[in-house]
């Protein structure tokens, strides 16, 4: 007697493939979780990074160098379009007096947000001129 010849697959067959499909698609969507993730920080990170450079910038062109330590150091809460970031400016004197070599101020601003794991940091030196 000659078998007849099949048609379709077999319910294991199926079985099979839904759950070869369905561990792909859980791959994909963990990937998809972490690029999503990945994304954000990386957009919070250039937003510090941003800030940070647009504050030394300014302290960099300020016109009175004698001013520097007074008029820029502190923390400051930013406001609206930058919700969530805080800004500190450190202002280090080094030299000046008259018997002194060196003349210069390091300035370093820090900029943080709950979304960064570490603040990001930048430094510059500004020289007596």
């Amino acid at each position: 007697m000659m078998r007849a010849t099949r048609k379709g697959m077999t319910l294991i067959e199926v079985m099979m493939a839904v759950t070869i499909l369905a561990t792909a698609m859980l791959g994909i969507a963990g990937f998809m979780g972490k690029f999503a993730h990945i994304v954000a920080v990386s957009d919070v990170k250039n937003t510090a990074n941003e800030l940070a450079s647009q504050r030394l910038e300014e302290i960099k062109n300020s016109p009175r160098y004698s001013a520097i330590d007074t008029l820029y150091p502190g923390t400051v809460a930013l406001a609206s379009p930058y919700l969530g970031y805080t800004r500190k400016t450190l202002v280090t004197h080094t030299g000046g007096g008259s018997a002194d070599l060196y003349d210069y101020r390091t300035v370093t601003v820090t900029v943080s947000n709950p979304r960064l794991d570490a603040p990001i940091k930048r430094t510059t030196i500004i020289a007596a001129y």
